[in-house]
């Protein structure tokens, strides 16, 4: 039995991008297969009443009306981090065994580049949307709420997701990272990583949760993409005694700079000079020295649900998995 889809009237036509736009449907069909022949300013706005709609050119119009693909479009930030390994596997073991096709793409967390590979996943017509967070704009969203197809947002917990969401509160882990340094007496906090939605999610958690503890406000620095957190924090960061990573990534990466400075113990966590906290639960944390604390969030899981919300329209549609607190030599 094919997967649900949404109300199939909301997906934009040609012919409602040429009504917007006001020219003619063969004008719009231009645009998207001759763009060099229209005139840029006709182009321009051809291109703005496609955004307004949220419509993306079907690249297989040829084939038979009705046709399945059989594909679904998986979009992650990144490949480049085995943070999200999980998700897909788990994704993937439940929908390959049915026939399905996984397409993996990467955002690279660039709003701009998230749009581009949405619009190319969603005009090779796939049969879900499957994708790490949220969309990072109203463009995005539109997209995908106009798809018709089901779409399952991940690794968040929106209050109102596009269709259906399987994922964990970041802001709540965020928090219990906090009071978990407070109760070990630490007072100068610090929150290392990116600047991207989920990142944030857990930096405000972690400083409200410090700030209603009567902490000073912790430090918040943001490290540039690929980074890992090592020598640059450690310089930026030399007066605190914990830090809460965005990521394992950043953690260990933290860690190695406190190795080289001397100000890494062996041990358990209250004998460290400055505590770390990590989110993710990667292999290498567990196995270097001191083993890292982190916050151990339910990938495979995320992934097996997110499959089956994609499947199935029964039942709820926003799915906590929740995460755990897992508290090592590190912090």
């Amino acid at each position: 039995m094919p997967p649900p889809h949404l109300e199939p009237q909301t997906v934009p036509t040609l012919s409602a991008v040429a009504e917007r736009a006001g020219v003619s449907a063969i004008t719009v069909s231009r645009v998207v297969r001759l763009p060099d022949m229209v005139a840029p300013q006709t182009r321009a706005k051809v291109e703005a009443a496609m955004r307004e709609l949220g419509y993306v050119p079907n690249q297989l119009a040829g084939a038979l009306a009705g046709a399945r693909t059989k594909s679904v479009g998986v979009l992650v930030p990144t490949i480049a981090n085995s943070i999200f390994a999980d998700t897909v596997q788990g994704l993937s073991d439940e929908l390959e065994p049915l026939g399905y096709a996984v397409i993996l793409a990467q955002s690279r967390y660039d709003a701009d580049r998230e749009e581009r590979v949405l619009s190319a996943l969603l005009s090779r017509r796939p049969e879900a949307i499957i994708m790490v967070g949220s969309p990072a704009t109203e463009d995005g969203a539109r997209l995908l709420r106009r798809a018709g197809i089901p779409i399952v947002e991940t690794w968040e917990l929106p209050p109102e997701p596009i269709d259906a969401v399987a994922g964990f509160d970041n802001y709540a882990a965020g928090g219990a990272v906090a009071r978990h340094l407070v109760a070990q007496g630490r007072k100068n906090l610090a929150f290392i990583g990116g600047d991207d939605p989920r990142a944030t999610r857990r930096w405000n958690g972690f400083s409200d949760a410090a700030l209603r503890a009567g902490l000073n406000a912790p430090r918040r620095l943001i490290l540039q993409r690929n980074a890992t957190g090592s020598l640059v924090a450690l310089a930026e960061l030399s007066d605190v005694d914990a830090v809460f990573a965005a990521n394992d990534a950043h953690a260990i990466g933290f860690m190695s700079g406190l190795r080289r400075a001397g100000l890494l113990r062996e041990g358990p966590a209250a004998a460290q000079p400055v505590a770390v906290v990590g989110l993710g639960d990667l292999e290498m944390g567990r196995l270097i020295s001191p083993a890292l604390s982190t916050i151990r969030v339910h990938g495979d899981a995320i992934g097996r649900t997110a499959a089956r919300l994609m499947l199935s329209r029964e039942g709820p549609r926003r799915v906590d998995l929740g995460f755990e607190l897992v508290l090592r030599d590190s912090g």
